[in-house]
């Protein structure tokens, strides 16, 4: 079995003013250091989201960290009693050591967003669907169609975002109609189509994370 780099990206950011600002879904699970202003660091796993998770960070809050590839398996144990990084290498240097991802995970998570159906992406893998889901349930904790959807939504915010007209993006991002879109949008970034387009003028808003790097992105 061929191993992968199990790194996507890494990042940091600072904020400038205290605020509750939501974090949209993006398929990854990143290794982060937390430090609150007067208070020591901590490091944290974040979790797979299925909808916005709303955080509060007071001004002067940093952020560092790295962001894992969709499918990349984390051994919390090596998390266990390690030094904390005070640096984006260090950081990145644990993810190293505490975090891997295998050809085999990376084709399968690569098929699932191209895929119309978990159907469709078993049988482009050669496998049946029970193996799939099987397969993908043991290896992200989530099914394949949760994948799938996900994807699916991305491409139809960044489509948005980029400008295409609503009714281009739903059936070109495998939506069965425009209120097929409207209901899965709202689901995973609690905002329509509608809203989606408003917002492709403020590039400070929050819906404009769904083009960072993540599931589905090249």
């Amino acid at each position: 079995m061929i191993n992968e780099n199990p790194i996507l990206a890494t990042w940091s950011s600072v904020a400038e003013t205290s605020e509750v600002f939501p974090v949209m879904p993006d398929g990854c699970r990143d290794f982060i250091i937390k430090q609150n202003p007067g208070s020591p660091p901590h490091l944290f796993v974040s979790h797979l989201m299925s909808a916005p998770q709303k955080i509060f960070a007071p001004k002067g809050t940093t952020f560092i960290g790295v962001r894992l590839k969709p499918g990349a398996s984390i051994k919390i144990h090596r998390l266990i009693g390690h030094p904390l990084p005070d640096s984006i290498q260090g950081l990145t240097e644990l993810a190293y050591d505490a975090a891997s991802m295998s050809g085999n995970v990376s084709d399968m998570m690569r098929c699932l967003a191209l895929a119309a159906s978990p159907a469709t992406a078993a049988g482009d893998l050669g496998v049946s669907l029970r193996t799939l889901q099987r397969h993908t349930m043991k290896i992200t904790g989530r099914t394949p169609d949760f994948w799938r959807r996900l994807s699916r939504a991305r491409k139809a915010a960044r489509s948005i975002l980029s400008g295409a007209p609503l009714h281009e993006v739903a059936p070109t991002c495998n939506f069965s109609d425009q209120a097929h879109m409207t209901r899965e949008l709202k689901c995973w970034f609690a905002m329509t189509p509608g809203e989606i387009s408003a917002s492709r003028d403020d590039s400070h808003h929050p819906v404009w994370s769904i083009c960072h790097l993540g599931y589905d992105t090249p």
